[in-house]
């Protein structure tokens, strides 16, 4: 998957939080839209997102997807527990309509404030249409 080497060797400081939420490359893939970036700060509000700038500031702790999985609060504790990890969700796509099951590759990293992040990116699966 695509998500995995991005947000396996990325350092969450100010500047990149800054371009994340403005969507640039590396941060969003221009050709498939479905592969962006985004991160949380520990107690999962939004600190940046490639896709939704207005997501950021918005906190997610307890809220699910459309099937009632607690995502977010999973992620969290994965994070804590094992440093990295994939969630299995379903979310909307950016440019298709309707909902799709999401894999979403996560890492918790300090960064350059000393704050701890989990820095996500994630593929939209394949419904085989």
């Amino acid at each position: 998957m695509q998500a995995k080497p991005f947000v396996a060797t990325h350092k969450i400081v100010k500047k990149p939080l800054r371009r994340i939420s403005a969507g640039e490359a590396p941060y969003r893939n221009l050709e498939d839209p479905g592969l962006y970036v985004f991160v949380y700060d520990i107690d999962l509000t939004m600190v940046a997102h490639a896709d939704n700038i207005l997501l950021v500031g918005n906190n997610f702790k307890g809220k699910t997807d459309v099937t009632g999985k607690l995502f977010r609060d999973e992620i969290k504790a994965g994070a804590l527990t094992n440093g990295t990890g994939w969630m299995d969700y379903v979310y909307v796509h950016p440019v298709r309509p309707n909902l799709y099951y999401k894999a979403t590759y996560y890492r918790l990293t300090t960064g350059s404030d000393g704050r701890s992040y989990i820095v996500c990116s994630g593929n939209f699966k394949s419904c085989g249409v």
